[in-house]
This record gives structure tokens, C-alpha cells and sequence, in this order.
């Protein structure tokens, strides 16, 4: 990650489509909920105790309402006042003084105290490090996916851009420093983040102050956490994961987009059901993104246009517009001229030309290809040599130069005289009307 940080690689983000995040966000919260409505409901015995009601505990039930009522009460009221802080040593001094673990309430218990020592991994084998190369990966794959589903959440919030390679730099620093303590490698978390929004943190600060009150606790103040209810901390979270669940997130998705929406809800599902293996809700939602950008874009948008009476250029038979002339066969790709839509393009001329045997022009309307690559020019080149061995003329509007740079050095745009370009479309309009105009019969028939 560090490596990846420094090279600028955080791009690779960017193969993560907006409702794969949005749904494996929505799918962690509701495993946090779920995950921590046992202890917040006093359940002693987890979901089991919904069949032996006898288990539950009505002190922890009593505390973790009553936490969650005050901090959701207080988030709308008085969202500054650091309420987190208050109940949590107010239930502290409760449970002590009224001691509630002899009465069966769980409590935090005791907690190790001091800072955790230096640990010096020993060396690995070459044989143990070929079997931790995919595990690395999947770890790194997944904890930069929650680190990017939360700091979504955080920006969409705050309106500021993440800088995702800096984020893999610290998150590989601190898997670093995890090493040399013996500890897990580190990560993101979805409550922790939560937590820090619903407490008002804007800047790094926060996390640094968050740091400095965790090393104080550590050394001095852990027996203070002792009697504090899970309950309690349970109803924190819960707060916090509350404002991360939005099912309405689906339902827009799926106003914008059908196929989109459904992977946000097949994600979504994945990843409740893998859980606690989150990764594949995270891996499937990657594969069938990308799935459905490769399927866009080997199945380009190519439309035969006519003039709109506002006059624009729009497709045609949607439109029910007439020809732009006689014998003419105007098209628009609104795609790259690469290897995934090449075949597309050519397909399309040639079957228009298979129906209409009498076409003599073709016009390309180029403005919205902005790229080419070696098999789009391969391709241009076959269909430039198929017109002109039926004798048909190739008109070329608003190319731009990228692509006509391409073309011109692999020798395709060469004087022909079947071949003409212009450099706006309203150019080539006035030159299409110079051709076998249109009778009124035809047009009335097309229109």
C-alpha cells in the first residue's frame, strides 16, 4: 500500500463503481446493527435468547434504550455537546455504584493496561511467503474498499475531495507499525468513522486527540472503563451506524439505472450473507461492475441521425426525422474507436449497406469519438477499402485531433476522391445538401 500510495496508484479506486460502494456500505452498516442489537437488548445468550426470554437481562436492556434514546435525543438538540463522552462515564459511576456486574450485567471487564511492546517478526520462508501473496492482496483489496466506502460517506458530508494515494500511504504505514507491535494489521472501520461523524469531527485533529485520550486511557484510566455496560457501548455504535443505513440509496439507483441497481442490491446481498468474509460482497460487486462496463462498451450507442426541426442532430428513427439526403447514410458513434467498439462500427455500416443496396455516401459524424486505437484504425482502413470498392463516398465531420492524427499517420486520411472532410457539422450539412436531394415523397414516407 505504501508503494502503491507513492506510485499514484490510488486510480485503481476508480474500477469500483459508486453503487458497489454505496452497497457494501449500506450491507457493513446493517452487519454492525445486527451485530451489536444483542447487547444493546441485554440478550445473555445472543439471538438465542429471543427463544429464552428468561436470559434476557432487563438492567441492559434499561441501560442500552435509555443510552440510545439520549444520544439520538441530543444529536438533534444539541449536536456539539460531547454527549459520548458524558454518558459513557456517567454509566461508568451508575454501574459501579449500583453494582451491576454481581446482578449479571455485562460489562466492558478488565482491560489490559500500559502501551503494548516492541515485537520483531522473524523471517519467513520463501515457501510461507508464496502462501500469503493472495491473502495480502484480498486484505489489501478489502481494507482500501472500507477505507474508500467511509471516507465516501465522510466527504459526501463534508464536501471535500479525498485524496485517496495519501490514504494508502498511511493505511500501509500504519500495517507497518501493527507489525512491530504484534498486532493485527490495521485498517479502517466503518464504526469508528461513523462514530467520528456523529460527533462532530472535521478535521485530522480529531483523530489525533481520539489517539492521545486511548494512550491516557491505557495508562492510567482503564479500571475507569471496567463497569461501563455493553449496553452503553452498543447504543453508541448503533447511534453512529444509524445515519450509514439509507434504503432510499436503492431505490435512486434504480430510477437511474436498472442494471446498476440491481448490482447495488446484488452486492448488497452478497455481502450480508458472506459475512463475516465481507470481501466477497466487495469482489462480486467489482466483477459484475466491470461486467457491465465491458458489456457498454463492446455494445456502443450508434444511430442513424436526421435534422431536428431545433436543429440539432438526433437519431433519426427515434425522432421520425427524413434522411439528411438521398442515398446517404448519416451515423454517430457516441463511443472510443478501440478494440471494444470497433467491431460495433463496422458492423453497423455494413448491415445498413446489406438493407440498402442504393446507398452512395457515407457520413460519419465523428465529434463524440475522442479516441482511437490501433484496432479502430485497422478498422476505419476495412471499411474505407469496403466503400470504395462499392464506389461509395466517406464524409468525415468534426474529427478531432487525436483521432485524426492516428489515422492521418497510419495513411488513412490521404486525398482520395472518396473522401471528404469538414470541420463542424454545419459545414458538412451544407455539403450534404449539395447531393441528390431528397423528393418530398420520400421525406413524407420517412417522416
Amino acid at each position: 500500500q505504501v508503494v502503491l500510495g507513492f506510485a499514484r496508484f490510488g486510480w485503481l479506486l476508480n474500477l469500483v463503481s459508486s453503487p458497489v460502494l454505496t452497497a457494501f456500505t449500506q450491507g457493513a452498516a446493517v452487519l454492525i446493527l445486527t451485530s451489536q442489537l444483542p447487547a444493546l437488548l441485554g440478550m445473555t445468550q445472543g439471538w438465542a435468547s429471543l427463544l429464552q426470554p428468561a436470559s434476557l437481562n432487563l438492567p441492559s436492556l434499561a441501560f442500552g434504550l435509555a443510552t440510545l434514546g439520549v444520544l439520538l435525543v441530543t444529536k438533534r438538540l444539541k449536536p456539539t455537546f460531547p454527549t459520548v463522552l458524558v454518558v459513557v462515564l456517567g454509566a461508568a459511576g451508575l454501574s459501579a455504584s449500583l453494582g451491576l456486574e454481581a446482578q449479571g450485567v455485562a460489562v466492558v471487564g478488565a482491560l489490559p493496561q500500559g502501551l503494548p511492546g516492541l515485537y520483531l517478526p522473524h523471517a519467513l520462508g520463501w515457501d510461507a511467503l508464496k502462501q500469503l501473496v493472495l491473502p495480502m492482496l484480498v486484505i489489501t483489496l478489502v481494507s482500501f474498499l472500507e477505507t474508500a466506502s467511509s471516507a465516501k460517506v465522510d466527504n459526501e458530508r463534508k464536501g471535500q475531495r479525498w485524496d485517496q494515494d495519501q490514504d494508502l500511504i498511511g493505511q500501509g504505514l500504519g500495517k507497518l507499525a501493527s507489525a512491530v507491535c504484534g498486532a493485527f494489521p490495521t485498517s479502517s472501520s466503518f464504526s469508528r468513522s461513523a462514530l467520528n461523524l456523529y460527533a462532530g469531527a472535521q478535521t485530522g485533529w480529531a483523530t489525533v486527540f481520539s489517539v492521545g485520550v486511548i494512550l491516557l486511557c491505557l495508562l492510567f484510566f482503564t479500571p475507569v472503563l471496567h463497569h461501563v455496560p455493553q449496553s452503553v457501548l452498543a447504543a453508541i455504535v448503533i447511534a453512529a451506524v444509524l445515519g450509514l443505513i439509507k434504503p432510499r440509496a436503492f431505490l435512486g439507483l434504480l430510477k437511474v439505472n436498472r442494471v446498476e441497481g440491481g448490482i447495488a442490491l446484488l452486492t448488497f446481498a452478497i455481502t450480508l450473507a458472506s459475512a463475516p468474509r465481507l470481501y466477497w460482497g466487495v469482489l462480486a460487486g467489482v466483477v459484475m461492475g466491470l461486467s457491465y462496463f465491458l458489456y457498454t462498451r463492446l455494445h456502443p450507442r450508434i444511430i442513424e441521425v436526421g435534422l431536428h426541426p431545433d436543429g440539432s442532430l438526433r437519431d433519426r428513427h427515434l425522432w421520425k426525422l427524413p434522411p439528411l439526403a438521398s442515398h446517404l447514410y448519416a451515423l454517430r458513434m457516441d463511443a472510443e474507436l478501440d478494440f471494444a467498439a470497433a467491431s460495433g462500427f463496422e458492423r453497423a455500416i455494413t448491415e445498413h449497406l446489406a438493407r440498402h443496396p442504393d446507398v452512395h455516401h457515407v457520413c460519419l459524424f465523428a465529434q463524440p469519438i475522442n479516441r482511437i486505437d490501433v484496432t479502430g484504425v485497422e478498422t476505419f482502413a476495412q471499411v474505407r477499402r469496403q466503400l470504395e470498392a462499392r464506389g461509395i463516398t466517406l464524409h468525415i465531420s468534426g474529427i478531432k485531433l487525436p483521432v485524426e492524427t492516428a489515422l492521418r499517420q497510419a495513411g488513412e486520411l490521404a486525398d482520395a476522391a472518396g473522401l471528404k472532410m469538414y470541420r463542424t457539422d454545419a459545414e458538412a450539412l451544407q455539403a450534404l445538401r449539395q447531393l441528390d436531394p431528397l423528393p418530398a415523397d420520400m421525406a413524407a414516407a420517412a417522416i
